[in-house]
Formats: C-alpha cells, structure tokens, sequence
C-alpha cells in the first residue's frame, strides 16, 4: 500500500506511550517512510490520563525538542508535535484552556475513544472544541465496533464539525466484520477525511507497506493519500 505523504497520526516519538520505545527504530521507520514517499509527520503519541497519569504535554514536547535534533536534514521530511487526546471524564474543561492543548497551527487536535464503549461526553467535547476554535479529528472511527449497528452517528459527527480520520491496517480487515461495516459506510458516503498509520512499530509498518488493495477500493482511498 502507498503510505500518505502527510501522516497525521503516528506513535513515533519515542519511549512515551504504547508505540515506538527507542529512538533507534523511530528514526528507522521514518527514513524508511521518506523514502516512500511520506514528506511530513505530525507526532501524535496518547494523551490519556487513565492510562498514562504521569505523562504531559510539556514532557512531549521536551522528548519532541531533542528527537528532532537526530532526524538528518538530507531525509526531507517536516514534522511537527500535537497529540491523541482520549475523550475521557470532563475531557472537555480542558478547551477551557486552549494553550495547554496540542495541536496544529491551524487548531487541528486530534481526538479517539475507547475501543469498548463510546465516551458519554464525546458529543459535548466535539461542540466544546468547535466553539473554542479548535478543528477536532476523530481517530479511527471504523475502529470503535459498537457503532457498527448505528453508522449514521458518524454522518451526525461530520454535520457537528469533526472530521474522520482512517487507519491503513483497517483496510486489510484486521479488525473483523463490525469494523468493515463502519468503513465501507464511512468510503461510500466520502466522510473520511484523512487516511494515516497510527504507526506503532516497525513490523506494522511493513504490515502496511505489504497491503494489497482492491482496485475499487484503491480508488476510494488514493484521494486520501
């Protein structure tokens, strides 16, 4: 599979969350990643407190700030630091304070849910963040199976201002049945906005690379890239 030449979502930034923990690979995936063709990566390692109660976005920004140093000026590639903001409890109060959020310099944040049950607040986080300025991304939607029996949720979603971001492994099936229902309802209707690898680790990658792809749907998904 062609990579996108903007990934939007990654787990890069090393030794920060569940994705790459060494330096050393990260700057192997992104030299491979180059040289196919990726131009610009937006570090997006988890901002979940439930998860990682330790972690911050000052500390992100540190560990961004010295990992950039190594990554050599001949790959041409761009960078920059934002974050996957779980959408827990009172996730929302945190628009409050817009400066301590990381995000694109357009106000892009990027935003995810559980995989086992829809965030009660997701609705009130999405309208919270549109009315502050910001412009919300949520992660892999085809990935939250439960919403298989309500497709249209997404559509209510798009009409609420948050935009859809897929995962390229997704398109292999990886994630069963549920999962290709969301999608194929997602590419039908044309809701997806971006496609990106929510790279995690090198076998991924090569995973992602060695996809292959129906023609059709190839078609649907080139726009994305």
């Amino acid at each position: 599979m062609k990579l996108p030449s903007r990934d939007i979502h990654n787990h890069l930034l090393p030794g920060v969350d569940d994705g790459f923990h060494h330096a050393e690979d990260s700057l192997h995936a992104i030299e491979k990643m180059a040289a196919a063709g990726v131009k610009e990566f937006i570090f997006t390692p988890h901002m979940n407190p439930d998860v990682y109660p330790d972690e911050s976005e000052e500390h992100f920004r540190q560990v961004y700030d010295e990992f950039v140093k190594r990554i050599p000026a001949e790959w041409g590639v761009q960078t920059s630091l934002a974050a996957e903001y779980m959408v827990v409890k009172d996730f929302e109060r945190r628009v409050e304070h817009p400066e301590t959020l990381l995000h694109w310099p357009d106000m892009t944040i990027l935003i995810e849910m559980s995989y086992y049950f829809k965030s009660d607040n997701i609705e009130q986080a999405v309208f919270e963040l549109v009315m502050a300025g910001f412009r919300p991304i949520l992660a892999h939607p085809e990935r939250y199976l439960y919403q298989a029996s309500d497709v249209g949720w997404f559509d209510h979603m798009k009409d609420m201002g948050c935009r859809l971001q897929m995962n390229c492994m997704s398109l292999s099936g990886c994630y069963g049945p549920a999962s290709v229902k969301i999608m194929a309802h997602l590419l039908k209707h044309d809701l997806y906005d971006f496609v990106a690898t929510d790279l995690h680790t090198l076998g991924q990658l090569q995973k992602i690379q060695d996809l292959k792809i129906d023609r059709k749907l190839s078609g649907l998904v080139e726009k994305l890239l």
